[in-house]
């Protein structure tokens, strides 16, 4: 019979070395006790439970009669090839291979995850903070180079106004809104909802959202909201944000002109564009400011908000403005309270009523 060596450890933590013979029924253990006489201990196979294989010591687990455990150490290759053979049956060894194989698997995908969770982070928040630290590189030439390129790969998709354009920007000079950047309005023809400012300085506003103003200050609210979106960086800030993830693949592999390709290609994506809350507040504020400094009743904007609102109720084409743009009580609430601390302004300039009247001849 074919023996072979292991450590046996007995119940009360004892080991000696020991001599193993296997059967389908028993495995008998053989060694020499503290005064060096001969022990047999034999196990029955259906009392094992269980084996751990590694790689450098395997252990095979016995419950005896009384429910203590015993141990076998084994470092002899052949003997757990004996066992798996033998025992084949047992459920101990009739899957040890499975076992071993599943716990590779299953650290394997403990670690897929873990990269998976990474990756994840980086998709949804490193790259996105990346590209905002990207935009707040570019010299202001650049934004402005770039605004140009994407204006044009998007305007001609649209049917222009030529007459409102030309009567918008007169109305425009005369606020004499100084937000750091040459501000180009064009209206076109939609029945959207919406208006939206793209970096460098155009702004585009829809026919539609014209036609539900009535007054001037509130036109004023609006370029004052946009143009404020312009002077903050927010479009060029916003929009690498959201093509971060491509712009990321660009810089990889070229640098600022491969990342303006990237934007220009998706220049339609800015009408869809939503701002963030903190952006959108501070458009306000700083609208606000605008309408001040250049003597624009402040109420002007709570009815251009209130009047947005109410038109949130009109559809998904009506709804188009408000969807990049979200209004909420607590947003109006905070441009009265900004008024509240602004002294009270009234509309002077008879010029911008009369410009802002021409638009609905």
């Amino acid at each position: 019979m074919t023996t072979y060596s292991a450590t046996y450890h007995d119940a009360a933590g004892r080991f000696y070395t020991a001599t193993i013979f296997i059967s389908a029924v028993t495995i008998t253990i053989r060694y020499l006790d503290e005064n060096n006489q001969q022990k047999d201990v034999n196990w029955l196979t259906k009392d094992i439970t269980g084996f751990q294989q590694q790689s450098i010591q395997s252990e095979l687990q016995y419950r005896n009669n009384r429910g203590e455990t015993e141990r076998l150490s084994i470092r002899d290759e052949q003997l757990i090839l004996a066992l798996r053979r033998t025992l084949s049956h047992h459920r101990a060894f009739g899957n040890v291979q499975g076992r071993v194989l599943g716990s590779v698997w299953t650290k394997l995908s403990i670690i897929a995850l873990i990269i998976l969770g990474i990756l994840l982070g980086l998709y949804l928040w490193f790259i996105p903070w990346l590209g905002e630290r990207i935009a707040r590189g570019f010299s202001k030439e650049t934004e402005i180079s770039m605004g140009e390129q994407m204006y044009q790969a998007m305007i001609g998709q649209y049917k222009v106004d030529a007459n409102k354009t030309a009567i918008l920007n007169e109305f425009y000079k005369e606020l004499q809104y100084d937000v750091g950047y040459p501000v180009t309005i064009t209206v076109v023809e939609s029945n959207e909802m919406n208006a939206f400012a793209m970096p460098g300085g155009h702004i585009v506003v829809y026919s539609t959202i014209l036609e539900e103003m009535k007054t001037p200050e509130e036109l004023a609210a609006l370029l004052g909201h946009e143009s404020s979106h312009v002077g903050l960086r927010h479009s060029l800030r916003n929009i690498f944000r959201d093509l971060s993830r491509k712009m990321f693949l660009a810089l990889l592999f070229g640098n600022d002109t491969g990342i303006t390709a990237v934007v220009v290609d998706n220049a339609n994506a800015l009408k869809s564009l939503e701002y963030s809350r903190s952006l959108e507040t501070e458009a306000d504020d700083n609208g606000l400011k605008l309408m001040a400094k250049n003597n624009i009743n402040l109420q002007g904007m709570v009815k251009l908000m209130n009047m947005l609102q109410k038109a949130s109720g009109g559809g998904a084409e009506t709804a188009s403005f408000l969807s990049t743009h979200p209004v909420f009580k607590d947003r109006i609430k905070n441009i009265e309270e900004q008024i509240k601390k602004m002294p009270a302004v009234t509309t002077g300039n008879d010029k911008l009523k009369t410009i802002f009247h021409s638009i609905y001849e």
